[in-house]
């Protein structure tokens, strides 16, 4: 949870709203509850399958092609190409701030040119 916390207040500081969930059933919950994510960011191991599953299932959900990345500190081939052929973006842990950053401005600008 420390994590879970951390990166709010990281996020949080940068502007961002951020909606937290320690696990799928609570992203569920939460997307319900009428929230809508405009990226995703999702731990690879989690108490109940993968970040993987977890982003796909969200996504489903949703609709569209959400941006996500995925944060792990697996650096197996497999998992590495799991994530590319679902368009998931890997940042490696320890995740530095401004590799963490430098995803949200690319997905900020992406999102500002698709308008």
């Amino acid at each position: 949870m420390r994590v879970l916390e951390g990166m709010q207040a990281l996020l949080g500081g940068w502007g961002c709203r951020v909606i937290a969930a320690p696990g799928l059933e609570a992203a569920m919950k939460a997307l319900q509850a009428g929230a809508r994510p405009d990226v995703l960011l999702v731990d690879y191991h989690l108490d109940e399958g993968t970040g993987i599953e977890a982003i796909k299932v969200l996504r489903s959900k949703i609709g569209g092609e959400l941006p996500a990345a995925l944060v792990t500190a697996e650096r197996s081939p497999t998992v590495r190409e799991e994530a590319r052929a679902a368009d998931i973006q890997v940042l490696y842990k320890p995740l530095k701030p401004a590799m963490l950053r430098a995803f949200i401005a690319q997905w900020r600008i992406v999102g500002s040119a698709a308008e």
